[in-house]
């Protein structure tokens, strides 16, 4: 199942949470997203479910690194997207155009990002190892 814009919203949160306080809780992210905390236990969840962060019961969460690279990803996706972001004519602001790109980067193929991941983390089983090409 691929990400949707509400995971990424989630999992950019969850990043720049992180990265201010050292507890990140339900209850803080809730109140970052301003969504109530039943909403946010079920994402995490699903997050959970995806690989995307580990969580202890009533605990800390964290980016497993999976979701760090996800992170990664999609920001420079939504980056790159924001950057190119057309002019309409008429007045959008800047929290209107992070969501329209951030809806557009989650409805992207999700094929490159596959690929990626897999080259970095994946091993393929039964595969030979390499030759040192100083062997060769």
């Amino acid at each position: 199942m691929p990400l949707t814009e509400t995971h990424l919203r989630y999992l950019f949160a969850i990043h720049e949470c992180a990265a201010q306080h050292q507890d990140l809780s339900s209850r803080v992210l809730a109140d970052r997203l301003g969504v109530k905390k039943p909403s946010v236990v079920r994402l995490l969840e699903v997050l959970m479910e995806k690989k995307l962060i580990v969580k202890k019961h009533y605990g800390k969460i964290y980016l497993t690194d999976r979701g760090a690279f996800t992170v990664r990803y999609y920001t420079r996706l939504l980056k790159r997207t924001l950057e190119n972001f057309p002019d309409y004519g008429f007045p959008v602001s800047e929290e209107q155009r992070r969501s329209a790109a951030l809806a557009l980067v989650a409805a992207l193929p999700d094929e490159d990002y596959r690929c990626q991941y897999e080259a970095l983390f994946d091993e393929l089983p039964d595969a030979e190892p390499p030759v040192p090409s100083s062997i060769l």
